[in-house]
């Protein structure tokens, strides 16, 4: 095999460097006329999550009977519905990525990443009042800057409509952050695979191409006559025998 492929060197050597520099093209845009003129195709997701609790002013959850504290200011006067809350929180997560906070969002800049959300269960499967909130980014610090103008999009926008609607103080739900916005870990590193499969790919080709003129053409190789070979064989049994 090595034989064959030492025989067609230049048609092998010439597909790996093609290999190599479809694979780095694939991996790698090139753009002369601005700086940096390379930048990679794809990049690392990082994720920033956030735990919001969907309550009332007071914290109603620190009482037995689920009354808010009366030293907060705007908070209710009887005891809080937790299954209010819980519903609320299923409605907020449908919001939470909605047109009216995403257009909250873009007043401060363009949205560099993707936002998710999802309601929070508890252990025996129950929905809790609890939101999470996840922003994905190609770095860490934009993830963890998403995650942050994200939760402050979507405050102002409850805040807002609460205000435009006629709500009382005393009546509104708000966001409290339990957990977040945590620093960004790596969700996902960056793709290798297409190039990877370009380069074994022109890898293979060159390999089966090596072979096939190598069919069309083998080499010829001298053969010796077999009488030849029996003299040269009594020659030196000969010598052996007289030795």
């Amino acid at each position: 095999m090595f034989r064959v492929l030492w025989r067609f060197r230049m048609i092998v050597a010439i597909g790996l460097l093609l290999g190599f520099l479809l694979a780095f093209l694939a991996m790698v845009r090139v753009n002369l006329t601005s700086a940096p003129h390379f930048s990679y195709r794809n990049h690392p997701t990082y994720e920033s999550s956030t735990n919001v609790f969907v309550t009332t002013p007071g914290f109603p959850f620190l009482s037995l009977t689920l009354r808010p504290g009366k030293h907060v200011a705007d908070s209710p006067n009887g005891p809080v519905d937790i299954d209010n809350l819980r519903n609320a929180a299923t409605f907020f997560v449908q919001y939470a990525t909605g047109n009216g906070v995403m257009q909250e969002l873009r007043k401060s800049g363009p949205i560099h990443g993707k936002l998710f959300a999802l309601q929070v269960s508890g252990s025996d499967g129950s929905s809790l009042p609890l939101i999470g909130l996840a922003a994905d980014a190609a770095t860490p610090s934009g993830a963890l800057q998403l995650a942050r103008e994200h939760l402050a999009a979507f405050e102002s926008w409850m805040l807002r409509n609460q205000i435009a609607n006629g709500i009382p103080p005393k009546q509104r739900v708000i966001l409290e952050p339990v957990s977040g916005p945590l620093p960004a870990k790596l969700l996902q590193a960056r793709k290798i695979t297409k190039p990877i499969l370009i380069f074994t790919a022109l890898l293979v080709l060159t390999c089966g191409l090596a072979f096939v003129l190598e069919n069309m053409r083998p080499r010829i190789r001298p053969v010796e006559d077999e009488a030849e070979d029996s003299n040269r064989y009594s020659e030196t049994r000969a010598k052996r025998l007289s030795a």
